[in-house]
């Protein structure tokens, strides 16, 4: 599928629908096929950063679901059938923290990868289901069409890390929050772009992945994008990815290893190896993530 045919350029804000952005650069930190097709941009308003262009939705329904690639990264591309990896429960189980001690009720996951999250509230007794996107995800219990899911009402939505990967996470989320009722949870987990590390790496930022990340959340986007959904938001919280135990440990070496580098006149070594533990103490106090609980209005 030719991409530069299935790109549209974004006319405003996926969010507060602003049409005023400031132009942060052009994202080449990326796979070489999508070199200097993407800038980043950042709406006055409430300070969402997204692409200057959007794959249209057949595009990205191709991209999830063929047979070659899911993602493009920085010097490869992941082919999603057989490279799949998955990542442990570690990243979501704030979720059922939050959760475990409520009344047992229904639940709906969107994107729910592997499932853990989602066979731990099954095991504990709630009534659950899963609406993955790709089709070669193949789990019992988890479909890949809409109509299928039951007409229950959800007590708990989740989309832990799934945002970011569609143009118009705005009307995304309304399809879903129909499904709730007053006084039901919401969680969100996605890219914070109010992050230091977002503010200061901008276009060279991590989470800056072309056709993978779309949409980069800030603070104050996720509270219009909440009230826009019909949530009032009840947790924002700045959380970090850093192992704090490797970063102590690597700042203990620190002078060490400069030593070293400098030894070898490795000068590009030394700063890279300070500008990372700078970056990951930044990330430990304002960090790359946005955990987001919501309760339906």
């Amino acid at each position: 599928m030719n991409l530069t045919k299935n790109l549209l350029n974004t006319v405003n804000c996926p969010i507060c629908k602003e049409k005023e952005f400031l132009n942060l650069g052009k994202i080449n930190n990326c796979h070489p096929d999508l070199r200097n097709l993407f800038n980043l941009l950042e709406c006055i308003n409430c300070k969402h950063w997204f692409l200057s262009k959007m794959p249209t939705n057949s595009f990205l329904d191709n991209l999830y679901n063929n047979n070659s690639a899911y993602v493009y990264h920085k010097d490869h591309v992941v082919n999603f059938k057989k490279g799949l990896k998955f990542e442990g429960s570690e990243k979501n189980h704030w979720i059922f923290k939050q959760m475990k001690n409520q009344k047992k009720g229904s639940y709906l996951e969107i994107g729910p990868g592997n499932c853990k999250l989602l066979k731990t509230f099954r095991n504990h007794g709630w009534y659950c289901e899963g609406l993955e996107l790709s089709k070669w995800i193949k789990i019992e219990g988890v479909t890949h069409d809409i109509t299928k899911l039951s007409k229950k009402n959800k007590n708990v939505l989740v989309l832990h890390d799934v945002l970011e990967h569609v143009s118009d996470p705005l009307s995304f989320l309304k399809e879903f929050s129909k499904q709730q009722s007053p006084g039901d949870k919401l969680f969100l987990a996605f890219p914070n772009s109010s992050s230091f590390k977002a503010k200061i790496l901008k276009t060279k930022w991590p989470m800056v992945v072309p056709l993978s990340h779309l949409n980069f959340f800030s603070i104050n986007s996720t509270k219009v994008l909440l009230e826009k959904s019909g949530y009032k938001p009840l947790i924002i919280k700045e959380a970090s990815f850093v192992v704090l135990r490797k970063l102590i440990r690597n700042t203990i070496r620190l002078p060490i290893t400069l030593v070293k580098d400098l030894i070898k006149l490795d000068i590009k070594a030394a700063l890279n190896r300070f500008s990372e533990i700078f970056l990951n103490i930044l990330d430990l106090i304002k960090g790359d993530q946005l955990n987001v609980v919501g309760i339906k209005k």
